[in-house]
């Protein structure tokens, strides 16, 4: 009697198996016919039956039906790209060798039509339509179109380019936060690749508009040891550095890059900015002056070396003032500021005759016409201040 009974009971579970496959065999069929209700109602009923659920093929089907209706709404519906990528992910958690290399298998454009794909049916297939679409959104600067499409994409084939692409289309399409996600992947390959120091680029700027100096400054350095012959992330971590307050590092990565022989007017004037701001004068001088030497018209130059020789003129008078019982103490030191003044004198005339109205020379100069005993002059620079303080 008990054998009998287990008998039976096989024969039973013969007949559910065998009943489920029957359903898949009808969702196939209905999926040819294009019945895609019919098919998805019927493989999901697959899905849930503990005879079928762990077939991959009940899961490529269902794949292969929300991509029909993906590509049969013109490829518009990316919810239904999501969905079909999906289940093609599953598909493969399940599947054997022989059914993941269907479900990846590439897709190509058909020679006699190039309308048309040959090849895989699945994840390939997808994969196909997406980089079309998104390749037709890049060439027509469509970037808000084309960064979705690109972003599913990456997610069956990723890769540096396609990381960097899906960045740049986010980025065009003011998706800051989705860009720096791929940026980053880009910047952290270990390959060679021709787009990765515009990547630096994009997050290094976004870092700085952010206010977050120090991450800006770990990219600017990973893309100096990447870019070694690329100065301008030298002059970045510079101006980096500035913004962050940390003079002292500014001041000796400006040094490393004079040392080098990689100077510019530019660089010597920003150095003599930065020494001048931090009391260090006689630095602040010399590196002025080169800029000046570079460039004899360079404005900025002229500010930083006049400002500089007049402060110390302005030092050297107080001293002499307190050397009044000692006549040649004084003499000497009321001569040494004179002949600060003197150097200075030439370098605010020139700026006054650049911008008459420029009240960052005009002060000083007031000051040196008094000292050199200049008074018509001197009164003329105070009329003028005044003027334009408001006094008439």
């Amino acid at each position: 009697m008990k054998k009998l009974f287990f008998t039976a009971a096989l024969a039973l579970l013969a007949m559910g198996v065998f009943a489920q496959k029957k359903v898949m065999k009808s969702a196939q069929k209905a999926f040819k016919k294009g019945s895609y209700e019919e098919a998805t109602t019927l493989a999901k009923q697959a899905a849930e039956n503990a005879e079928t659920s762990g077939n991959s093929d009940v899961y490529s089907l269902l794949g292969k039906i929300s991509l029909q209706k993906f590509i049969d709404g013109g490829l518009e519906d990316l919810e239904l790209a999501k969905e079909s990528l999906n289940w093609f992910n599953k598909a493969l958690e399940l599947a054997d060798p022989k059914a993941k290399e269907d479900i990846l298998e590439q897709a190509l454009t058909n020679p006699l039509n190039d309308q048309e794909a040959v090849g895989g049916e699945q994840l390939g297939l997808l994969e196909y339509w997406l980089v079309g679409v998104a390749n037709v959104a890049l060439e027509d600067e469509d970037y808000a179109k084309a960064y979705p499409y690109l972003d599913l994409a990456y997610q069956i084939t990723p890769s540096v380019d396609r990381a960097f692409f899906t960045g740049y289309a986010a980025d065009n399409a003011d998706n800051e936060e989705k860009a720096a996600e791929y940026f980053k992947i880009v910047v952290a390959a270990t390959e060679a690749y021709g787009n990765k120091s515009y990547a630096f680029q994009k997050l290094i700027q976004s870092n700085i508009d952010g206010e977050k100096f120090d991450d800006a400054l770990g990219y600017i350095r990973t893309a100096k040891d990447t870019f070694p012959d690329e100065e301008l992330y030298g002059n970045w971590e510079v101006e980096v550095l500035i913004k962050a307050e940390k003079m002292d590092e500014a001041i000796a990565n400006l040094n490393k890059i004079v040392e080098a022989g990689n100077a510019d007017k530019v660089t010597y004037y920003t150095l003599g900015f930065l020494q001048w701001n931090n009391e260090q004068l006689t630095e602040a001088e010399v590196s002025a002056k080169k800029a000046l030497e570079m460039d004899p018209n360079y404005l900025d130059a002229f500010y930083v070396a006049g400002s500089v020789i007049f402060n110390q003129g302005v030092e050297m008078m107080k001293e002499a003032s307190m050397s009044v019982d000692d006549d040649a103490a004084y003499e000497a030191k009321k001569k040494a500021a004179q002949d600060r003044f003197k150097e200075a004198l030439p370098m605010f005339e020139k700026l006054i005759a650049a911008d008459a109205d420029d009240v960052y020379a005009l002060r000083p100069l007031s000051t040196i016409y008094d000292q050199l005993g200049m008074d018509a002059k001197r009164d003329e620079v105070l009329d003028k201040l005044e003027k334009l303080d408001g006094g008439e």
